[in-house]
């Protein structure tokens, strides 16, 4: 289900999702990294999305920088671009999730996407923080390109 919420924008609802797995399956005492919170979506985003027969990378070189999470899906023309932040204090997780997005945009990890002309392509910031995220989604990054 997160899968399909991530690749359709629906980002209360993968919050929601998300802080609910978090709450579930995380021990705070593994909450120092923001490895621990990227292995913990590689786990959950990386088995889904070979159900789905969408690819999933990681880490893999995008724009002018590395991605932290690609979901794509060439048969529809659809990626959802994620990039994670942690931070130590719930009331910061907003900030972190834009620090994020604002990352999406610098290195420009939209830009192959767009250039192969898919119709849709999220950049979605997470930030994380103890047994919580947040999430701040810049929209079809294809919608905002001189590319369409």
């Amino acid at each position: 289900k997160l899968v399909d919420l991530l690749m359709v924008n629906n980002t209360d609802d993968a919050q929601m999702l998300i802080s609910t797995m978090l709450k579930e399956f995380l021990s705070i005492r593994n909450t120092g990294d923001e490895l621990y919170y990227h292995g913990f979506m590689t786990g959950i985003l990386g088995l889904a999305s070979a159900t789905k027969n969408f690819r999933y990378l990681e880490e893999i070189e995008s724009g002018t920088g590395f991605s932290d999470i690609i979901i794509d899906s060439f048969d529809n023309k659809t990626a959802c671009i994620l990039e994670l932040k942690k931070t130590e204090n719930l009331e910061d997780c907003y900030d972190a999730a834009q620090a994020a997005t604002k990352q999406i945009i610098q290195k420009d990890y939209a830009s192959k996407f767009i250039s192969r002309r898919y119709k849709k392509v999220y950049g979605i910031g997470i930030g994380f923080a103890q047994k919580s995220c947040e999430i701040v989604s810049l929209g079809n990054q294809v919608e905002d390109s001189a590319i369409k």
